[in-house]
């Protein structure tokens, strides 16, 4: 679940999205990561992600269709050390059930070759795969292995999945 793109309230939105999806699947997904949404990425930043977090945490547990389900949060790949850090703290401190690593990147690295190369958004793929292993390997040394992490991004055969587990990974999405 995100926010709406024009929202006045952005921790609004998340614990309506939780509220009126939340029963009618297996977990559910913060996505606080996508480089398409104006300002969200803003949420990864240490007051603004314990607020949303506590926020859904009370959704959850103030709904009987909502406490069995699992909440992980999905991080962008650009985050910088102290980001880190704090996601990390915060998730262990606030019981996050996973952290899936990683969404899509902003950066363009010179290697791209498609006309589409500068074009603005999320860039998955290949691209992706260093960048985000090396993100899912420090999230699994700072929550000392404690939270399930899933690796995401640039997998494209089963070495790359070997990779993603051998820096962390509890779970492998393609």
């Amino acid at each position: 679940i995100s926010n709406n793109r024009d929202t006045n309230n952005i921790i609004e939105d998340y614990c309506l999205g939780l509220e009126k999806l939340g029963p009618l699947v297996h977990y559910v997904v913060i996505n606080i990561s996508s480089p398409n949404t104006p300002g969200l990425r803003d949420l990864q930043n240490r007051g603004r992600f314990d607020s949303l977090i506590k926020s859904l945490q009370k959704v959850k547990n103030h709904n009987e269709n909502l406490v069995s389900k699992p909440i992980l949060v999905k991080i962008a790949p650009d985050i910088n050390d102290e980001q880190a850090r704090d996601i990390a703290l915060s998730s262990l401190a606030l019981g996050i059930d996973g952290i899936i690593i990683s969404n899509s990147t902003i950066e363009r690295p010179s290697t791209l070759k498609s006309s589409y190369q500068n074009e603005v958004g999320g860039l998955s793929g290949k691209p992706l795969l260093v960048k985000s292993t090396l993100m899912l390997k420090k999230f699994y040394n700072l929550t000392n292995g404690q939270i399930p992490l899933i690796g995401v991004g640039g997998i494209s055969n089963g070495i790359d999945c070997y990779e993603k587990i051998k820096a962390g990974a509890s779970l492998v999405q393609l």
